[in-house]
């Protein structure tokens, strides 16, 4: 089933029969996804918490990919054909060396009517299970480290082609812990932070406009909802790679600012990507 441009993913309880591959004891599952977020989206694990993973439409960036469902996976999808359904890859952020990688070999396929999925193993495939992704990696060093996470220095931004505008912040010394980060600009067009004298002295007392931004973006489940923190922004100095959450006080901001909608084709022109032309 390919996706048109403005439909989003969400599906509350997906029962997987047969579990993931390594999460065989877990079947039921939430697919959730705003316009913010896209083109990735989250899979919830209903029968335990603390599971979730990120997952996207493999044909965002592989246009030509095909899956050759067989007829038994078909039949438990309860479908006819495999155009029927969602398929998904499920997004993975390797430690060592840094990475970011789609596992094409195995996709997630939904019959989104039913709410039946299964992860499929393709047999012969041209593809990967660490299928990578375009990225860019920086270095970034957090000295006092994130609120909740001080013990942690050491972090790595990395900028994926196919995720855009979304980024990954990841923590080199912990790899399980990483957050979604954008430029809250892309976000609230009108955001307008002030740092602290403090803030300022910590960064060399340069112009703001040599600094980069980055807010976490919060995924709350029940209800799910998506919520960004425009409160506690991550500040780097691209020249240095020092960088600091800063608290701006008395801005009017909070930890759990609700998403508006951005304008995806002036996010896009702002990159320099191409913006797709409307079909005549």
């Amino acid at each position: 089933m390919n996706l048109s441009e403005n439909q989003l993913l969400n599906l509350d309880h997906v029962r997987f029969p047969e579990g993931l591959l390594g999460l065989e004891e877990w079947k039921l599952f939430s697919l959730q996804q705003t316009t913010e977020m896209s083109p990735v989206a989250v899979l919830q694990c209903l029968d335990e918490q603390r599971i979730s993973l990120i997952v996207a439409d493999p044909h965002t960036w592989f246009s030509g990919y095909s899956t050759e469902i067989p007829q038994s996976v078909l039949q438990i999808l309860e479908v006819q054909k495999g155009e029927d359904l969602i398929t998904l890859a499920i997004i993975t952020v390797d430690p060592d060396p840094f990475a970011v990688t789609a596992n094409l070999v195995a996709p997630l396929l939904i019959n989104p009517s039913k709410k039946i999925g299964i992860q499929c193993v393709l047999e012969n495939s041209p593809y990967l299970a660490r299928q990578p992704l375009t990225m860019q990696t920086k270095m970034i060093s957090l000295k006092e480290g994130i609120a909740g996470l001080e013990e942690y220095h050491q972090f790595v931004v990395q900028t994926i082609d196919e995720l855009r505008p979304i980024k990954l912040l990841v923590c080199k010394e912990q790899p399980r812990i990483s957050f979604l980060v954008v430029e809250p600009w892309l976000i609230y067009p009108d955001y307008q932070p002030q740092l602290s004298t403090e803030d300022r002295e910590f960064f060399g007392n340069g112009q703001d406009d040599d600094l980069e931004w980055l807010s976490i973006l919060n995924v709350k489940n029940e209800p799910f909802e998506i919520t960004v923190n425009l409160l506690a922004p991550i500040v780097i100095n691209p020249k240095t790679g020092s960088a600091r959450q800063v608290i701006l006080s008395k801005s009017g901001y909070t930890t759990t600012q609700p998403l508006k909608t951005f304008d995806v084709n002036a996010v896009m022109e702002g990159m320099g990507l191409e913006v797709p032309k409307e079909e005549q």
